[in-house]
C-alpha cells in the first residue's frame, strides 16, 4: 500500500471524511458533543489538518482553531485507520499516534468512527484509488 502522493491529497481524503461527519446530522450533533477541536499532524506527506468537532469545520495548515487534542501520525496510518485496520488504544500504546489530550474523550467517539469506515473505504473505490486500500 502506498500513502497519499502530496499534502493536498492527504488534506482531501482524511479532510473528507470529517466533512462527510459534519454533513451527516445525527453524526455532526454526536462530534459536536465531544467538545473537542483536534488537530492531526501528519507525516509522509506533511500537512496539519484541525477538525472542530464542536463548530463541525476544517482549518488546514497552522492558521487554525486553538486544538484541545493534537495527534501525531503518519499518514499512512490515517488512512488505515478510516478504514478500520488501525486499533487507536493499540496504536497510541504502540507509539504509531502520539497523542496530546484526554484519550477518554477520544476514545468516547470511536462508534462514530468506525460508521464512517464504509464510506472512507466506498470513496476510494470511487476514486479508483484501490492503491490506498489497506
Amino acid at each position: 500500500m502506498t500513502t497519499f502522493k502530496n499534502a493536498d491529497e492527504a488534506n482531501d481524503y482524511i479532510g473528507g471524511i470529517f466533512a462527510a461527519g459534519f454533513a451527516h446530522p445525527k453524526l455532526s450533533a454526536t462530534l459536536a458533543r465531544s467538545g473537542l477541536i483536534m488537530r492531526m499532524n501528519l507525516s509522509e506527506p506533511d500537512t496539519v489538518i484541525t477538525a472542530d468537532l464542536i463548530a463541525g469545520e476544517l482549518a488546514f495548515g497552522q492558521a487554525a482553531p486553538e486544538p484541545n487534542m493534537t495527534l501525531t501520525l503518519t499518514s499512512e496510518t490515517a488512512n488505515r485507520f478510516w478504514q478500520g485496520k488501525v486499533s487507536l488504544p493499540l496504536a497510541i500504546a504502540r507509539g504509531q499516534i502520539k497523542l496530546s489530550g484526554e484519550l477518554p474523550r477520544l476514545v468516547a467517539l470511536l462508534p462514530s468512527a468506525k460508521s464512517m469506515n464504509a464510506a472512507y473505504i466506498e470513496r476510494l473505490e470511487a476514486d479508483g484509488r484501490e492503491d490506498l486500500l489497506a
